[in-house]
């Protein structure tokens, strides 16, 4: 195997220096970052979490904890996953939508709760389509019970259309690698996917803290040197084509008196990241923006 050509922390290597970012703390983690070319919508999640929401998670009825991997079959709280306040927000999100398709990337716990959600106020009409290489055993029972389409392939792997024929009010859930790099389900699904996705559909980027850089601790600490939030960051500037619906940081950020009434009481620790691609636009069979002559 082929030696890397530059150490880890090295300023040609990707890999984060632990000392080196401990000495720009007050830059990096500064509370007030400009996102320059990039509306948060605030409105947005003012109206959302006022009007919208609260009428829906009040059947947000989950236990806490739950068994082993090995004998799961429900959804629960505090899974060290998807929990606190990303999974009241996305029990809501699909009840607003309910969308017709929902293609999941990256599955597991979230899995648990969109089937859940599409039972209980979707009537099933929802279908789930989930590309997860390394299913834990309940993906495979729900995939066994027709709950689910499981797809055991890499998001690099898979032919396009699998994203492409989403149409208006359905749902991309991405839950990824996390890491931009040479070949990586990253690369792919911001610079490739994106692009062609249909106007009017949803797209979840989970593990997203803009408008803060990731968790200072899990650089500093547990040596994170994920990158797919500034690969994002970098496609949203200056974007027409895409809206940020919601952001679990922006709320908690910029919002949090009105996130507090809606979780009344519930840790507001999350990282999803809810966008949209404008309704108002046509795309030709590359996914660029086009108008029809008059």
């Amino acid at each position: 195997m082929t030696q890397p050509a530059f150490p880890n922390g090295h300023f040609y290597s990707p890999i984060v220096d632990a000392d080196e970012v401990a000495k720009d703390a007050s830059r990096i983690w500064s509370p007030t970052r400009n996102l320059r070319g990039i509306d948060l919508n605030h409105s947005e999640h003012e109206r959302l979490l006022r009007d919208v929401f609260p009428s829906m998670v009040g059947a947000f009825d989950y236990p806490t904890s739950g068994p082993d991997d090995d004998a799961l079959d429900h959804f629960y709280d505090f899974n060290g996953q998807f929990e606190r306040q990303d999974p009241r927000v996305a029990f809501c999100m699909l009840q607003m939508i309910r969308p017709r398709r929902i293609v999941e990337v990256g599955s597991g716990y979230s899995t648990l709760l969109m089937m859940d959600v599409n039972r209980r106020f979707l009537g099933g009409s929802a279908a789930i389509t989930c590309l997860e290489p390394f299913p834990r055993p309940f993906l495979r029972r729900a995939h066994a019970a027709g709950s689910i389409a499981l797809i055991e392939e890499r998001a690099q792997a898979v032919d396009e259309s699998i994203f492409a024929t989403l149409r208006e009010g359905d749902v991309l859930f991405i839950d990824s690698s996390h890491v931009a790099k040479t070949g990586s389900d990253v690369n792919r699904l911001i610079l490739e996917i994106l692009p062609v996705l249909a106007p009017g559909v949803y797209v979840h980027f989970h593990d997203i803290f803009l408008p803060l850089d990731y968790p200072q601790r899990w650089v500093v600490e547990l040596g994170f040197s994920w990158n797919e939030q500034y690969m994002l960051q970098a496609f949203l500037a200056f974007n027409p084509h895409y809206s940020i619906v919601y952001g679990s940081a922006i709320a908690r950020e910029c919002h949090a008196e009105t996130l507090a009434g809606f979780l009344k009481g519930e840790p507001a620790h999350g990282g999803s990241l809810w966008l949209r691609r404008n309704p108002d636009q046509e795309v030709d069979e590359k996914g660029a923006p086009f108008r029809r002559s008059q």
